[in-house]
């Protein structure tokens, strides 16, 4: 709700909202994408923590099914432990054990920004190039490179 508007240099107005009882002018979609995020993020923080809580009870991390199989590194073999580390702070500790996942958790929060704040132009301008067809493919190669790599040379 707008009760007054202060004057633009260029001579328009500008909207001023009604801030005086801590409620700010949202548009529903926006609200409804930010409720959704927020609940994605909490379903997720409790799954993460349930399941910190259950490798540090038993010890146990699962194992790759796709390294069972072929003897090879997927490019997720690693994550786990890099989670872990990412999580205690250690980002050197995380780029040894899987160099992928730090830079994969930076794309996912971009990611995340540009859904949570369709009005920021600057975080939308990065979210469609981020998300353009030829983005998507230099991540699919970065995958698929890395996965590569790290088996000749043993990483």
């Amino acid at each position: 709700m707008v009760h007054n508007s202060l004057h633009s240099p260029r001579g328009g107005k500008l909207a001023v909202p009604d801030c005086h009882n801590g409620n700010v002018a949202m548009n529903p979609a926006s609200r409804q994408r930010i409720i959704r995020a927020v609940a994605a993020l909490s379903a997720a923080t409790a799954l993460i923590m349930l399941y910190l809580a259950a490798v540090r009870i038993t010890g146990i991390m699962p194992r790759c099914l796709f390294k069972l199989a072929t003897g090879w590194s997927c490019p997720g073999c690693g994550s786990q432990r890099a989670f872990n580390a990412v999580i205690h702070g250690n980002l050197r500790d995380a780029f040894e054990v899987n160099m992928l996942l730090p830079v994969g958790l930076a794309y996912l929060c971009l990611l995340g920004a540009g859904y949570m704040l369709p009005g920021n132009k600057r975080i939308q301008a990065v979210y469609t190039r981020a998300t353009s067809p030829k983005a998507l493919i230099a991540v699919a190669a970065v995958i698929a490179g890395w996965t590569v790599i790290r088996n000749i040379l043993g990483i």
